[in-house]
């Protein structure tokens, strides 16, 4: 028996994907310099697929150009993580809320499915945990999101996510953060099997008040605040 083949993926669309889950993993670090020449000889595209991503990354605020300079992965600072999470605080539990409300049985049980995954990689540890980990909250958001049917809600937190998603790996494999800022439940499953949208909303606000409140905690242990920005040294 043979399989249709699956869709096709444009080169554009893979440069960006690439692109977009080095910077979210930290590979490519915050403030890191690139260029078109550079990325090309890294990852292997040519000019014209990496100009493509590298313009709709500057348009979610992952990265920004500099005029005849070439490209930034957009810094992450004190006060930015700071303004993201109030952000998050007003956002986050209102999509959660209507989120849940209007999701169907399947946006629920697809959102749930892709926590069986994170059972496995419980306890592996290291980078691809990690980026796992983020990759199945986001998407449970994203079903979320959809499952509102507000597309500014949509489109505001495909923005907050990236973001949100550096400084969850920037915690999680640092060595100056002893606790990682998650309860031994994943929260957001917790969320999920909140029958009462208003609960589901009460125990986000909760919980990402926490989480604002660690992640300042850790931030500041950092040395490089003292620059007014958070560096990332490459590992050995």
């Amino acid at each position: 028996m043979t399989h249709a083949p699956g869709p096709r993926v444009s080169l554009n669309e893979v440069a960006y994907r690439r692109l977009r889950e080095d910077i979210i993993a930290c590979r490519l670090a915050p403030g890191q310099r690139l260029t078109e020449k550079q990325l090309a000889a890294d990852f292997g595209f040519s000019i014209a697929p990496l100009r493509d991503a590298l313009t709709r990354l500057d348009h979610e605020g992952l990265i920004r150009t500099l005029p005849r300079k070439g490209y930034q992965v957009t810094p992450l600072t004190p006060k930015s993580i700071d303004d993201l999470f109030i952000l998050w605080q007003i956002v986050g539990p209102e999509l959660i809320r209507l989120g849940i409300r209007h999701a169907t049985a399947e946006q629920i049980a697809a959102a749930e499915a892709n926590f069986a995954e994170l059972d496995r990689l419980a306890g592996e540890g290291g980078v691809g945990s990690v980026v796992r980990d983020i990759e199945v909250v986001n998407g449970t958001f994203g079903i979320l999101a959809e499952a509102t049917g507000n597309a500014y809600l949509v489109n505001l937190y495909q923005r907050l996510m990236g973001d949100m998603g550096r400084i969850r790996v920037l915690l999680l494999t640092s060595d100056q953060v002893s606790t990682p800022p998650a309860p031994a439940e994943h929260w957001v499953r917790r969320i999920l099997a909140e029958d009462d949208p208003d609960e589901a909303a009460a125990l986000a606000s909760r919980y990402i008040e926490d989480v604002h409140r660690r992640v300042l905690t850790a931030v500041a242990r950092w040395p490089s605040v003292m620059s007014s920005e958070v560096v990332v040294t490459a590992s050995s």
